[in-house]
């Protein structure tokens, strides 16, 4: 972990322009939400600055609501068969880099919102209790872990498609997930479904707790059984998989 939180403060530039897109991409959804009728929204259950603290948050701690690993960069380089040679475990060890790199980048996002956020009249004070909140963001980030696992091994499955895996988890988990769009504000009761998925637990859950005072309970209690049940369908999984992981051509 100490190894990989070096790299984002060496690369200044790199993480500049990481906390500086954030910047810019919670300045355009501000004004979206700003300029939708405020009535639309309290009908779906949402105020306004509700939704703009919802905004801040999810941009803040947006590289824990969806982690990534370098497990599948590995698995289609076949350099894997190196990292397994390693005395870590393999979730440990891509887990503890995966920290490492971007826990830096969040408190940076986390400080920088937290100055811009009010400048431009956007409430940061959690509407339910904090502590609620950070528990609900270890378990997001529990599953969301499980979830970039699971992606590896399909990864796997198909035969090294890291590029079709990668596409597919990109232009889902940001979307059904509720890091950009709370789910409640989706059409034809599409948010209600995919609030039972597991990508939900991952961002909508943890930013539904710290913008809603109530709900936290089943929402926790939801994330717990996500969590569960996705490791242990890992573990399965993974010894299925294991006579299929190629590295170094064999």
């Amino acid at each position: 972990m100490r190894m990989a939180a070096v790299v984002p403060r060496s690369d200044v530039l790199v993480l500049a322009a990481t906390v500086g897109l954030r910047l810019l991409q919670f300045g355009v959804f501000v004004g979206i939400w700003r300029s939708l009728p405020p009535e639309q929204l309290e009908a779906s259950g949402v105020s306004v600055p509700s939704l703009l603290t919802y905004t801040a948050v999810s941009q803040a701690f947006g590289t824990l609501l969806n982690p990534k690993t370098t497990l599948t960069d590995h698995l289609a380089s076949g350099s894997v068969s190196v990292r397994m040679l390693w005395p870590m475990g393999v979730v440990s060890q891509f887990v503890s880099e995966m920290l490492g790199s971007v826990l830096p980048v969040t408190a940076i996002s986390v400080a920088a919102l937290a100055v811009v956020a009010p400048l431009i009249g956007v409430p940061l004070a959690p509407a339910g209790h904090p502590v609620l909140f950070l528990v609900s963001l270890v378990l997001a980030m529990i599953v969301g872990v499980a979830v970039d696992f699971w992606f590896a091994l399909l990864m796997v499955q198909l035969g090294n498609s890291i590029w079709f895996v990668n596409e597919v988890r990109a232009a889902s988990t940001s979307i059904i997930s509720g890091a950009l769009i709370p789910l409640n504000l989706m059409p034809w009761h599409i948010g209600h479904v995919l609030q039972l998925l597991p990508f939900a637990a991952m961002a909508f859950g943890p930013l539904r707790i710290y913008t809603q005072p109530e709900g936290a309970v089943p929402t926790l209690a939801s994330q717990a059984i996500w969590a569960v049940v996705l490791w242990v369908g890992l573990a399965w999984w993974a010894r299925k998989s294991r006579d299929k992981v190629v590295g170094l051509g064999g």
